[in-house]
Formats: C-alpha cells, structure tokens, sequence
C-alpha cells in the first residue's frame, strides 16, 4: 500500500514538472521580444529547462530501469560519459594530404593546403598529417605543417600527440623543434605514458635531455 501511495505521488509530481516546463516555454517565448536583451533571456530560460528536462528523463529511466549510461540525453546526443565516435573516414583530398606527409612531400603538402584542405583533418584514429610526418622523421614537413598551423597537441584516440609519435621513432630533431613549438612533455597517452616515459623506456639520453628530463 506504501509503494503504491508513493509511486502515486511520484508520477503526479513528474507532471506537475512536465506542466512547469511547458509553462514556462510558453511565457519565455512570449515575452522574449519584451525585453532588448530578449535573446539572452531566452537563453537563459532555455537552460533551465533543460535542465528541468534532464531531471524528467532520469526519473523516467529509473522507473524503468533503464541505465542512465546506456541512453542518450534529452538533447538527442549522446551520454555525456560515452566515448567519441571515431573521426569520420577522410575524403579523398585528405588521403592526398596522409600520403604527402607519410612522404614527406612538402611540395604536394604545399599544393593540397592551397586549395582549402583542412590542415588539422584526420583519420579514423584521429591521426593528422603532422602525425605522420612526425613518426616518419620528415622534418621539413613538420616545420611546414606547424608553420602553416597544424596543431601540435593534437590527440589521437589512444591520446599520442605528435610528439609521442616522434619520441617513440626517436627523432631529436623534430622532438625539439615540438618542443619549441608549444608541445607538451607532459602529455599522457592513454596507457598513461609521457614522452618523457616513452624516452626512458629506450635509454634515450639524448631524448631525455631535450625534454627536460634528468
């Protein structure tokens, strides 16, 4: 009898929600023009009902035993505690762009990025041109694709950034020049290990130098 009395309840107060919410769109939208910062406000107003509607959905689900982690929010995206999709497949211009860089063909590199290529695209494992050109030891490359502003803490879905790649290939001379450019030593891949670890795991010395370590 208790059960069912608080089960009662709950569902009336879920609709008492419901029915907020839906009043309170109806008066947002009403009197957004009323005000000069109307777009602001609604907003703000929005926000809140989202919010509102998050709650709704949780209680929803716990009713009926549905994992909060196994659907999606109410915005139509996924579980804010859900993996990346991986990157969509590269177009065509992009495997031009892989391959310049895998060759390290700053010529081509240079033709490609003319004609609108997104210099910071990337593969299904979120590899970039720089990337490649890293882990391959094309230095020109590197300095080319930095220059012309290919990010270079750019993470791939294991977390490498291209310094990871160019340490664990053992080219001081672009670990440098990332190191020089704003890469971060510090980043971790997501086997927890830095560039630092990667060059210890070696015996690098030299490596160990350029980035600090003693």
């Amino acid at each position: 009898m208790q059960n069912t009395i608080q089960n009662t309840m709950r569902k009336l107060l879920l609709s008492l929600i419901t029915l907020l919410i839906v009043g309170l769109s109806f008066v947002s939208v009403s009197h957004a023009q009323d005000y000069n910062n109307g777009q602001t406000s609604l907003e703000q107003q929005r926000i809140r009902e989202m919010r509102l509607l998050e709650w709704y959905a949780q209680q929803q689900q716990a009713e009926q035993g549905v994992p909060q982690s196994a659907t999606q929010n109410v915005s139509g995206n996924q579980p804010y505690n859900a993996p990346r999709a991986p990157a969509p497949v590269a177009t065509p211009e992009a495997d031009d762009l892989f391959a310049a860089a895998n060759a390290g063909n700053v010529n081509q590199l240079r033709t490609l990025l003319s004609q609108g290529l997104d210099i910071n695209v990337s593969n299904r494992e979120r590899e970039t041109a720089l990337h490649m050109a890293a882990a391959r030891g094309h230095y020109s490359a590197v300095i080319f694709l930095v220059n012309k502003g290919a990010y270079v803490n750019a993470p791939t879905v294991k977390n490498w950034i291209p310094l990871h790649h160019a340490v664990r290939f053992r080219h001081p001379n672009i670990v440098n020049f990332l190191i020089n450019h704003g890469s971060s030593p510090q980043s971790r891949t997501s086997d927890g290990l830095t560039a630092v670890d990667m060059a210890r795991n070696v015996n690098d010395y030299r490596l160990l130098s350029i980035l600090g370590a003693r």
